[in-house]
């Protein structure tokens, strides 16, 4: 994430030139320029400051480390609820559908799905 996050910022620092507005470069020409970068920068200069931008914005806008803290310490407080359901939770759907797609069958996918969730409702 921080290697997709560092591509913005190298274009913005101007050290990835993204060509010119009748004849820009290609998206994998960009890409290949910022890893290298990246890679140069990590394994060189550790504490440099766009990558230590690019680590610091994936945790707080795509991570947001401050709410997975909170979320953290909130469930740590809680104590686990153990229940026996008689019918199918909506938690557990997704797991039951993944194991519908492990079994062999002629039916589609999506068909099993449906079938299942109106056996369900």
């Amino acid at each position: 994430m921080a290697r997709r996050r560092f591509r913005e910022i190298a274009q913005v620092a101007g050290l990835v030139f993204k060509g010119f507005k009748s004849k820009a470069h290609p998206v994998r020409h960009l890409q290949s320029s910022a890893q290298l970068f990246f890679e140069v920068f990590r394994e060189m200069d550790p504490g440099n400051l766009l990558l230590m931008q690019a680590h610091e914005e994936v945790m707080t806008f795509q991570v947001e480390e401050a709410r997975l803290r909170t979320a953290l310490q909130r469930i740590h407080q809680q104590r686990p609820v153990i229940m026996d359901c008689a019918t199918v939770t909506p938690f557990c759907f997704p797991i039951l559908v993944d194991r519908l797609r492990e079994k062999l069958s002629s039916e589609k996918l999506e068909e099993r799905i449906q079938r299942m969730s109106a056996q369900l409702a």
